[in-house]
């Protein structure tokens, strides 16, 4: 996944470095260069008696995806669902997260690293918090906290 942001001044547009995506109502930040596929209104398929946290799977190309919900209470569906998805890696090492809708493209200057406590999520651990003071910032754009994709799937693999 790769995009140019739009200046509204009509300026040169700066290419994306980063994406941002929300994940249970939690605003995250994947690391450069991370392999990354937006899926919109994905099928997925439940899987009975799978942990709640396994939304079901979907296909990609061919390929089954284990999709993964981040929510804070993750529910089993009972039949197809339909859902915005991010598939996170390549496959067939890729796993998806559903996600509150598509990523965003974020420039240097856009965004600075979330400081204070970790949020209420079950994927807390996965999240890297700056030091000092919450709402403290000395930058310009949205607070958001950087994620590890590995730490972020074995966190909610474990919840």
């Amino acid at each position: 996944m790769s995009s140019r942001i739009h200046d509204e001044a009509g300026a040169t547009p700066s290419p994306a470095t980063r994406f941002a995506a929300r994940l249970g109502g939690v605003g995250v930040v994947l690391p450069e260069g991370t392999p990354l596929e937006f899926v919109a209104d994905a099928a997925i398929h439940p899987l009975p008696l799978a942990p709640a946290r396994v939304a079901g799977l979907m296909q990609l190309r061919g390929q089954p995806l284990v999709v993964l919900d981040a929510s804070a209470r993750p529910g089993a569906a009972a039949a197809i669902d339909r859902r915005d998805v991010l598939v996170v890696g390549r496959p067939p090492q890729a796993a998806a997260l559903l996600v509150d809708g598509p990523p965003r493209p974020l420039a240097d200057g856009q965004w600075y690293p979330a400081r204070g406590a970790r949020p209420e999520c079950a994927f807390a651990s996965a999240l890297d918090v700056a030091g000092g003071e919450a709402g403290a910032s000395r930058a310009a754009g949205e607070a958001l906290y950087e994620v590890d994709p590995e730490r972020l799937f074995e966190a909610l693999a474990r919840s």
